[in-house]
């Protein structure tokens, strides 16, 4: 009886304290996440009944004009004018033009939406495929000519002629100077060498500014697949970034959540791609092209004839605070010292400016003229400062006639 008795009772006993706040817990937790969801239900709703839309990104596009046949002409068209350096679009009523996207695999669009991007800047290469006027087969009578070699810092990708670095390197040096433009869009220090050997063999050229910038490096195929083509702290692509949110855990269809994350989602992609950079420098990922990388540094001041400088021409980005590529530019100043080059490393110069100030365009981080203006001064300085024998003329000899350049 006794027994039958102490069954029931503990039948009846209540649940234990901490099944009950286990239960509560999970409750208010599932309350917690359909109240979530509700949320972002009404959010988006209110998102799209409103079509409020993220900041849209426009990069820049590629205008050709496809009745040139005698020389080299086209232009890269911006949504805006942010700096009064670019010009208004051609009138592209009469002959025949062509609109593409400016990626790495251009795409036609139609030509009406050249609209979206109504200023340019204009791109004239001369007979021998360089940015720049003919010139002489020979150097002119009391004048030296300078190369200045590089990629697209060096080439002037988004700034005007006149406010290219050798243009303004030019004006500051003054008349007794030609400097050449030999910059080329993507080249890396091979291609740069090959051009320099070019110039001073065919333009009677006998000084060079060799300029590197961080992504000049060849890559190991893994750090190419790494590559964010979205920002690479040069060029920010809008069809990029279209893709990037299109692998997001959300496929890109809530534009709620596009809308409070883009902020972060570029903060991000510069996260990896400045780790990107300091990988491409690293034994450990790219070994073999770094070997070369330094192989190739060391033959620049044996090009017969032609004495060399070095100058290091920073990524725009993070001048106000701490430009975040220092390393690297520590190991290749290293480099080029160490086979015999002057360096100098403009980031000092830039320093405390502004960096958005310095780009050509919000979606387009190239230098600009101002940019070019802090440059070629500080190289000017430099050069009569520190390496004054290199703008002083050699001595007279008899020398070998050499083609137009």
């Amino acid at each position: 009886m006794n027994q039958i008795s102490n069954n029931k009772s503990s039948q009846n006993t209540p649940a234990t304290p901490g099944r009950s706040r286990n239960k509560t817990i999970l409750f208010r937790l599932a309350a917690l996440g359909v109240g979530l969801l509700l949320s972002l239900v009404v959010v988006e709703t209110l998102v799209r009944v409103f079509d409020v839309e993220p900041p849209r990104l426009i990069s820049k596009r590629q205008l050709a004009d496809l009745t040139q046949q005698d020389q080299i002409t086209y232009y890269q068209c911006y949504p805006d004018n942010p700096h009064a350096e670019f010009s208004p679009v051609p009138d592209t009523s009469q002959g025949k033009w062509e609109l593409l996207t400016y990626t790495l695999n251009p795409k036609p669009l139609p030509l009406d939406r050249l609209e979206e991007t109504p200023w340019c800047v204009k791109y004239t290469h001369s007979s021998k495929g360089i940015r720049d006027r003919e010139y002489s087969n020979g150097t002119p009578e009391n004048v030296m000519r300078i190369a200045c070699v590089g990629d697209s810092f060096v080439f002037g990708e988004g700034v005007p002629i006149e406010k290219t670095i050798s243009r303004q390197l030019e004006s500051q040096l003054g008349n007794q100077y030609e400097v050449i433009n030999g910059g080329q869009v993507g080249a890396n220090t091979m291609d740069e060498l090959q051009i320099l050997a070019a110039i001073t063999r065919e333009a009677d050229c006998h000084r060079a500014i060799f300029v590197f910038i961080p992504n000049d490096i060849p890559l190991h195929p893994r750090l190419a697949e790494r590559q964010k083509y979205i920002n690479d702290l040069v060029q920010i692509r809008d069809q990029y970034l279209d893709d990037y949110k299109k692998n997001s855990w959300h496929g890109g269809y809530l534009k709620s959540v596009s809308l409070l994350t883009a902020p972060f989602e570029m903060d991000k992609i510069k996260r990896e791609t400045v780790q990107w950079y300091l990988d491409s420098y690293d034994p450990e990922f790219n070994k073999e092209n770094l070997r070369v990388f330094k192989e190739t540094i060391q033959t620049i001041p044996k090009i017969p004839g032609c004495r060399s400088v070095f100058v290091i021409y920073p990524l725009m980005e993070g001048f106000e605070s701490e430009y975040p590529l220092k390393p690297i530019h520590a190991q290749v100043a290293a480099i080029a010292e160490q086979a015999g080059l002057p360096v100098l490393d403009l980031t000092d110069a830039f320093e405390g400016q502004k960096t958005s100030d310095l780009w050509v365009h919000p979606t387009d981080h190239h230098p600009n003229g101002q940019a070019n203006a802090i440059a070629s001064k500080a190289i000017t300085e430099w050069l009569k400062k520190e390496v004054p024998w290199f703008l002083e003329p050699d001595q007279p000899q008899k020398t070998k006639p050499h083609t137009g350049f």
